[in-house]
C-alpha cells in the first residue's frame, strides 16, 4: 500500500513537471521578447494620420468631407472585393490631433447597389446634417447617391438615404430615383444625372441637391431644393410632376470666369459649398477637356464662386468668378498624372466662412497609357485654400 502511495506520487509529479513545462511553452510563444517571462500589455495598435490609402487592388474617389465639430466624415467610393469594378459607398470617421493632423478610423461600407433595381450600380454620393424623418422614424443625415441599372456607369440618377450615424445603417429611401433620367429623350448613351452634393440651407431639413446633368450635347450643372423633412413625400406620386416641391429644376449660369476646354462652357463632377454670411456659392469642378481630346479625361481642377442671387433670374449677372485652376504641376505630389473630382471640406450642413481657410480633397491616379491597373491607382490628397491671401 505504501509503495502504492509512493509510485502515485511520483506520477503527480511529473504530471505537474509535464504541465508546467507546456504553460511556459505558451509563454514564451506568445511572448514579444522571445523568452520565458510573460507576456507585456497587448501593444496599442500605431496611429495613422492623413488621408487613408486604398489597400492593393482596390481605389478611393469621389470623395464628400464633412468636419461636424470634433469629428470628420469622410465618404467615398470603393470597390467591396479586390480588383474589381464593384462600387460601393464606405464612411470613416476621424479625429483631430492639432499638431499630426486627421487620424482616420476603419473603413465602413455603408451603401450597396440593390440588384435588379435601378439602383444596381452605384456610383458617388455626398451627405449633409439636418432634421429628417422617413415613415415615420427621425434621422439625423441625409444621403444623396447616384446609380444606375446598367452596367456601363450611363443613365445614371439619383436617390436618397437616411441615417443617425454616417457610420451607422443607411435606409434608402423609397424604390425609385428622385432625381431621373430619360434616356429616352435625351440619350441612352449619356452619363446622366451623376455627382450629387448636398447643401442644407437652413441646417434643419431644406436641402438643396446640387447635381451634374450630362446629356448628348454636355455636362452641366444643375439643382434641386428639397424638404426632407418627411423625405418619404418626395416619392409620391403627387410629387411626381414637381419632385422637389420646393423649386423647379434649375440649371447653373455658365456665364463669367469658368475654365474649360470646350467650345461651350461645360461645369461637370463638381461639389459645393454655401457661404451664407456672403450669400454666395462656391463650387469646385473639373476642368473640362475639348471633346477632341484623346484620351478624353479631366486633368486640372477648378474653383469658382457665384453670388446666390444669379440662380435665380433670367438676366446675365457677373456670373462666376473663377478663383484658381489646378493641376498635378501645383501640387506637393507630383506622382501621379491626374488630379479631378475634388471635394471642399465644409461643415455638417455643407456651408463654409470664406473668410477662413479652406481645405480641398482631391483625385488623383495612373493613367491607363502607362498603368494597366489605373482604376486601382485612384487615391485622395488635399491642400488648403485661402481667399483672403
Amino acid at each position: 500500500m505504501k509503495k502504492n502511495r509512493i509510485l502515485i506520487a511520483v506520477l503527480s509529479l511529473c504530471l505537474l513537471f509535464t504541465l508546467g513545462l507546456t504553460a511556459c511553452g505558451k509563454k514564451k510563444d506568445s511572448g514579444t521578447n522571445g523568452g520565458d517571462t510573460p507576456p507585456g500589455p497587448t501593444p496599442t495598435p500605431e496611429i495613422v494620420y492623413g488621408l487613408p490609402v486604398a489597400a492593393t487592388g482596390h481605389y478611393i474617389k469621389d470623395a464628400d468631407v464633412l468636419d461636424d465639430g470634433n469629428t470628420r466624415y469622410l465618404v467615398y467610393t470603393t470597390n467591396e472585393e479586390s480588383g474589381e469594378n464593384d462600387n460601393v459607398i464606405a464612411v470613416r470617421s476621424g479625429k483631430l490631433d492639432a499638431q499630426k493632423g486627421w487620424a482616420y478610423g476603419d473603413e465602413k461600407i455603408v451603401l450597396r447597389g440593390s440588384a435588379g433595381a435601378w439602383d444596381a450600380n452605384i456610383g458617388s454620393a455626398s451627405i449633409v446634417k439636418g432634421n429628417f424623418a422617413y415613415n415615420g422614424a427621425d434621422y439625423d443625415w441625409l444621403m444623396a447617391y447616384c446609380a444606375t441599372k446598367q452596367t456601363n456607369d450611363t443613365q445614371q440618377q439619383i436617390g436618397l438615404a437616411v441615417a443617425n450615424d454616417p457610420c451607422g445603417t443607411w435606409t434608402k429611401v423609397g424604390n425609385k430615383p428622385l432625381i431621373e433620367f430619360d434616356a429616352d429623350v435625351y440619350g441612352s448613351s449619356a452619363v446622366g444625372c451623376y455627382a450629387p452634393s448636398l447643401v442644407n440651407l437652413n441646417k434643419a431639413s431644406i436641402v438643396r441637391v446640387f447635381y451634374t446633368y450630362a446629356d448628348m450635347y454636355g455636362h452641366f450643372a444643375q439643382f434641386v431644393d428639397v424638404d426632407a423633412a418627411d423625405a418619404g413625400v418626395l416619392f409620391t406620386d403627387a410629387a411626381a410632376d414637381n419632385v422637389d416641391l420646393i423649386s423647379g429644376t434649375v440649371q447653373l449660369p455658365t456665364n463669367g470666369d469658368i475654365s474649360g476646354g470646350d467650345a461651350a462652357t461645360m461645369f461637370p463632377n463638381a461639389d459645393f459649398a454655401f457661404d451664407a454670411a456672403n450669400e454666395k456659392v462656391y463650387a469646385v469642378k473639373d476642368y473640362s477637356p475639348s471633346a477632341a481630346t484623346a484620351p478624353n479625361y479631366a486633368e486640372k481642377i477648378e474653383l469658382t464662386g457665384i453670388a446666390e442671387e444669379e440662380f435665380y433670374t433670367v438676366e446675365t449677372l457677373e456670373g462666376w468668378k473663377s478663383v484658381r485652376v489646378w493641376d498635378m504641376m501645383d501640387t506637393d505630389d507630383m506622382a501621379y498624372e491626374r488630379l479631378y473630382s475634388a471635394a471642399i471640406v465644409s461643415d455638417a450642413y455643407g456651408h463654409i466662412d470664406a473668410a477662413q481657410d479652406f481645405e480641398i480633397v482631391y483625385n488623383v491616379c495612373d493613367i491607363a497609357m502607362d498603368n494597366a491597373d489605373w482604376m486601382f491607382s485612384q487615391n485622395l490628397k488635399t491642400f488648403k485654400v485661402s481667399l483672403t491671401a
